[in-house]
C-alpha cells in the first residue's frame, strides 16, 4: 500500500496486487458515508482478481470538493501511465467523481446511479452549506471512452441525474438499464450473482456483457416495484412487499410494508407488525424512527 497523495480532505492510495504489474489499473472512489480511509470502495475486489487498483477517498461532508482534478491528476496520471488500460469506477458519489476525474487521466469509466449530493438542481438542504469548488460536469477534461451507466430508470432522481448532468458531458453515454434495482443498483446485481461477472468482463474488454436482469424472486425487485406503487398505488405495493420479505428479512422493506399497511386504511395488519417488532430482537425487524412516528400519530401503539 503507497498514499501517493492526501490532504485533510481526501487520499489517494495506491495497491499493487502482487509483484508484477496487472495489464489494467483500476481507480475507484468511494460513496457515501464512506471517508478517509486507505482502501474501500472495490480495493479487495480487485486485489482478488489480479489488478493493481488506486482509491480514493474524501473527507465525509465534502463530497470530494476539497480534490481538484490538478491534484488528481498530478497524482494519479504518473502511475496510470504506466498500464495498458486505466478504469475509473464507483457508485452513487464515487460514480460521479469517477465521471469528474476520470477524463483527466483518459480512463475507461464505468458508474453506478452517479449522483453529487449537493448538486443544486436537487435542491438537498442537507448539503446547502457545502461549497461548490468543482467545475461542471461538462467542463471537464472527456475521456475517449463512452462512459458506462448503469442505473434503475425507475429511480425518478437518477434518471434525472443522467438526463441533466451526465448527458451533458457525455451525449453517447452506455446506458444500462436495471429496472427496481433501487439506487444502489450494484447491491441488486451482486445479490442475483451479476455483478462480479459484469464488471469482471468490462475490466477486461472495456465491452458491456449482457445479462439477464434481476426480476420475479429476488427480495430487492419486489421491494423497489412496491416503493414504485406505494405513492399512487399502494393497494398494489403491498403484496410485493410481502413477497419481498418472504424472501429476504429486511428492516427498510419491513417498515415499509407498514407505511403502505398504514396507507391503505388496514391498521389492524399494521398494529400486528408493530407488535411483532416489539418481541422480535432481530434487526430486520426494528421500527425506524420515522415510521414509529407516523404509527404513533394514527394511534397504534409502537
Amino acid at each position: 500500500m503507497e498514499i501517493i497523495a492526501s490532504s485533510e480532505d481526501f487520499r489517494i492510495t495506491f495497491h499493487a496486487a502482487g509483484a508484477l504489474k496487472s495489464d489494467t489499473l483500476i481507480v475507484t472512489f468511494g460513496g457515501l458515508p464512506a471517508g478517509l480511509a486507505g482502501d474501500g470502495f472495490g480495493t479487495d475486489f480487485c486485489l482478488v482478481h489480479g489488478y493493481d487498483t488506486i482509491y480514493t477517498s474524501q473527507r465525509i461532508g465534502t463530497q470530494y470538493q476539497g480534490l481538484s482534478l490538478e491534484d488528481f491528476k498530478a497524482a494519479v496520471a504518473p502511475k496510470a501511465a504506466e498500464y495498458k488500460n486505466v478504469v475509473c469506477y464507483g457508485p452513487s458519489l464515487g460514480g460521479y467523481a469517477a465521471l469528474y476525474f476520470g477524463g483527466s487521466i483518459n480512463a475507461r469509466i464505468i458508474v453506478a446511479a452517479p449522483v453529487l449530493p449537493a448538486w443544486p438542481h436537487l435542491r438537498n438542504r442537507k448539503c446547502a452549506d457545502l461549497k461548490i469548488t468543482h467545475i461542471p460536469l461538462h467542463d471537464t477534461p472527456k475521456s475517449k471512452h463512452v462512459p458506462v451507466v448503469v442505473y434503475d430508470p425507475m429511480v425518478v432522481s437518477d434518471r434525472n441525474n443522467i438526463e441533466t448532468m451526465v448527458e451533458a458531458a457525455y451525449p453517447n453515454i452506455t446506458k444500462v438499464e436495471v429496472p427496481f434495482a433501487g439506487h444502489p443498483v450494484l447491491v441488486s446485481l451482486s445479490k442475483s450473482r451479476i455483478l462480479r461477472p459484469f464488471i469482471l468482463h468490462f475490466f477486461e474488454t472495456g465491452e458491456v456483457m449482457d445479462f439477464e436482469r434481476p426480476g420475479e424472486g429476488s427480495a430487492i425487485w419486489h421491494r423497489e416495484r412496491a416503493r414504485y406503487f406505494l405513492k399512487n398505488e399502494p393497494e398494489k405495493a403491498k403484496p410485493e412487499f410481502e413477497k419481498s420479505l418472504a424472501i429476504e428479512g429486511s428492516k427498510l422493506t419491513f417498515n415499509l410494508l407498514i407505511q403502505c399497511l398504514i396507507k391503505v386504511g388496514d391498521l389492524d395488519a399494521a398494529q400486528e407488525k408493530l407488535d411483532f417488532s416489539k418481541q422480535s430482537d432481530e434487526r430486520d425487524y426494528q421500527l425506524n424512527v420515522h415510521i414509529a412516528n407516523l404509527a404513533t400519530t394514527t394511534g397504534l401503539r409502537v
